[in-house]
């Protein structure tokens, strides 16, 4: 027992490993082939030693091969080197990022305070970086996609509103798998450039309109427009619950008859979170965004209720809740 909560004590030591393995270039300097540590430390500028002892490590857990003295890259470390589904090139940047401030978790825990400013303060300081966590969300939306597109909640809907639909990554995958719909992204003007290099990319820029909205604020700056399902990602639990449950109200409001409001995030049941990496999501945006949380389900279903919903069906994914529900008649 002692050395099972010892070994739970010390996880983040793997993710150490993995995340300076990333940083400084290790798995990119293995892409060609099989290479003793010298070799990788002439390549990644560090010393032999210290370079032959972090290629153990990450070996003696199976994140890389190891065939005599040289070290290769495996199913495993190839992820590394990837973007898009499966690839964890700048989704290891993103948790790199917030690697330090979890060592500050009883900071946030006793204050009540996040560790980080709130996102629009860390746009206008350092957008380079906001541009690199969309993108890596963008890695994420590809990923969970289909079983998100699968609940059959987009279903029938001519026009669909992605409302603060971020670097473009549901967006685009809805499009993709939606080719009838006409998709609208809607966010802040300046993260609309972030997008547009997505859909670009990913070929699909036509499919998608974009446009500039403020979900904070009344109409959200959409003139009025409504469409036939409304698409709420992972947007709630980046505020508090009176400001949620304000974006729920304006989202609502720009559904048409007859169409849906369709919410996808990391809820808390009602009988209190059991799983433990959602768990987790929740002290994560203790740490990382001021006011942020999950919400209870029984919260935002009630919120959609009083927006003029009715009663919303939930569908529980891999990671999170989707919850879909029409206009009353």
């Amino acid at each position: 027992m002692t050395m099972d909560a010892y070994a739970e004590l010390t996880l983040y030591q793997r993710s150490a490993a993995l995340m300076a393995a990333a940083k400084l270039g290790v798995f990119a300097a293995l892409a060609d082939g099989p290479l003793a540590p010298p070799q990788v430390a002439d390549r990644i500028a560090a010393p032999a030693d210290a370079v032959a002892r972090l290629l153990s490590a990450l070996a003696a857990h199976d994140y890389v091969a190891v065939d005599g003295e040289k070290f290769a890259l495996n199913d495993f470390s190839r992820s590394f080197l990837r973007e898009g589904v499966g690839g964890m090139l700048r989704l290891a940047w993103k948790e790199h990022v917030f690697y330090t401030l979890w060592s500050r978790l009883d900071e946030a825990v006793s204050t009540s305070k996040a560790l980080l400013p709130s996102f629009p303060d860390r746009a206008a300081r350092d957008f380079p970086s906001i541009e690199k966590f969309l993108l890596a969300l963008n890695d994420l939306a590809e990923m969970t996609a289909p079983g998100v597109i699968a609940t059959g909640a987009f279903g029938g809907a001519a026009t669909i509103l992605d409302l603060g639909g971020g670097g473009g990554g549901y967006g685009a995958e809805l499009a993709r798998a939606l080719p009838s719909a006409r998709v609208t992204l809607a966010d802040l003007s300046e993260i609309l450039p972030v997008a547009r290099g997505h859909l670009e990319r990913k070929r699909i820029g036509d499919q998608v309109e974009l446009v500039s909205a403020d979900f904070l604020k009344d109409g959200c700056g959409l003139a009025g427009r409504q469409f036939d399902c409304v698409f709420l990602s992972h947007v709630l639990h980046d505020f508090d619950a009176p400001t949620a449950a304000a974006i729920v109200q304006r989202a609502a409001r720009l559904v048409r008859s007859g169409g849906r409001l369709v919410i996808l995030d990391v809820l808390v049941p009602d009988g209190g979170q059991k799983n433990p990496v959602e768990a987790l999501f929740d002290l994560m945006m203790l740490v990382e965004v001021p006011g942020g949380r999950s919400h209870r389900i029984a919260e935002v279903t009630g919120w959609m209720q009083s927006a003029g919903m009715a009663l919303p069906t939930s569908h529980k994914l891999y990671f999170g809740i989707l919850i879909e529900a029409a206009p009353l008649a």
